[in-house]
């Protein structure tokens, strides 16, 4: 009977912390879907801006970057593209929902291009 419950507690043990692993490893399990069209944009603009740093992690760890021009280009780009995500959640609690719109625009904008400049290799 001992055992019993030790394979039990052990069981959820193991579940509880596997659990706590799952939403420190992917945070966005527990941020709420956006609701509006303001939160809309903004959330694909912050899922745009990390797409566009995996992508300049990946090829700068290759070391596939085509210049160390070009990196620093794409450090300022992506650090200008996370205040611009600052203002454009500011413009949202304003219920300013063009600026939101030209923001994340200007947002989606550098972050294509920075996933070009990342793709972009050695010559």
């Amino acid at each position: 009977m001992k055992h019993i419950n030790l394979i039990n507690i052990t069981f959820l043990t193991l579940s509880f912390t596997w659990a706590i692993g799952l939403i420190w490893a992917n945070p966005e399990l527990t941020q709420p879907a956006p609701q509006n069209s303001s939160h809309k944009v903004i959330y694909l603009a912050g899922k745009n801006i990390d797409a566009a740093w995996k992508a300049f992690h990946e090829a700068a760890l290759g070391g596939t970057l085509a210049s160390p021009m070009i990196q620093t280009q794409i450090e300022l780009a992506l650090h200008k593209s996370r205040l611009l995500l600052v203002d454009a959640r500011k413009a949202a609690e304003s219920k300013d929902t063009q600026t939101v719109f030209d923001l994340t625009e200007k947002i989606r904008k550098m972050t294509n291009q920075i996933k070009e400049d990342s793709k972009r290799h050695k010559q």
